[in-house]
């Protein structure tokens, strides 16, 4: 998906109290959308509104949906699933401000999910937001690393975490190999020209890799080639061809996905943690 394609995001009908206005993702503003007209969709659900909205505003994004262990399609969505208490959510809205290729709708993506997000037994959790807009953290490859560090850090079984990026996303050649594709796909920071991009390798190590048993972590992705951003193990992309297949009851597995590098990366994780000063100590 692309970040802010849509430049009056009133087009999608949404209630005046859903957000700022103004520019959005079009990814974003479809997840909103769905979700105000239906509260408690299952994911098939969920992913087939999606869906449909993005076709009927006339843009080529796709829904899909990741995750690291088989999901019940027909299960009701939930960010904080049975017991788990919400804890954190970070959220990242990078406009460019200044600079080639500068968006619009980034910031207002983030105060709208964050709105959102504290609707959903998220209202007493520790929030971090990183925008570009100088009065907020900013966005920096630096900054990001170091928020999806405080996101998982001290996570205990039984929390439930949640992050929101809407940003430009990119692809690089692949430099290890990994990548079914030859290409790593990328988060853009703000200062990517000085800094350089945030490949997923990078991510699923900062972000995936560290969660102790016990813990969800949602995150929502609202940026080019997000979909497989995350490189994990099970995946449905909602495309028209999928769809009109019929929706699997249970998310399938991930041909791509190289358990090779999971492997390698929690024995690196595990090394470095009995190695030295615990958890602190990696990186």
């Amino acid at each position: 998906q692309t970040s802010a394609d849509v430049h009056d995001v009133s087009s999608f009908g949404l209630p005046p109290d859903c957000g700022p206005g103004g520019a959005g993702g079009a990814c974003t503003n479809a997840m909103m959308l769905a979700l105000n007209e239906n509260p408690n969709p299952t994911w098939t659900d969920l992913l087939e509104r999606m869906r449909q909205i993005l076709k009927e505003k006339r843009f080529t994004q796709v829904p899909q949906l990741s995750s690291s262990k088989p999901i019940d399609l027909t299960a009701t969505f939930d960010l904080t699933p049975g017991s788990n208490r919400a804890s954190k959510a970070l959220f990242i809205g990078i406009n460019y401000v200044g600079q080639q290729g500068e968006l619009n709708g980034c910031h207002n993506d983030v105060i709208q999910m964050k709105q959102f997000i504290e609707s959903q037994q998220f209202e007493n959790a520790e929030f971090k937001i990183l925008m570009d807009d100088g009065e907020n953290e900013d966005p920096t490859h630096k900054n990001v690393i170091n928020g999806m560090r405080w996101l998982v850090d001290g996570a205990q079984a039984g929390d439930a975490l949640f992050m929101h990026y809407s940003g430009h996303g990119g692809s690089m050649p692949d430099d290890n190999g990994d990548e079914a594709d030859g290409k790593d796909e990328t988060l853009v920071p703000v200062d990517y020209q000085s800094a350089g991009q945030i490949r997923d390798d990078v991510i699923f190590e900062e972000l995936v890799a560290r969660l102790p048993a016990g813990v969800t972590l949602k995150v929502v992705m609202d940026c080019c080639h997000s979909g497989s951003i995350l490189d994990l193990p099970f995946s449905f992309q909602a495309n028209d061809s999928n769809a009109d297949a019929g929706y699997p009851t249970e998310l399938p597995a991930n041909g791509n996905f190289d358990w090779n590098k999971a492997m390698r990366v929690g024995t690196r994780l595990m090394e470095m943690y009995k190695g030295n000063a615990g958890m602190a100590a990696m990186g």
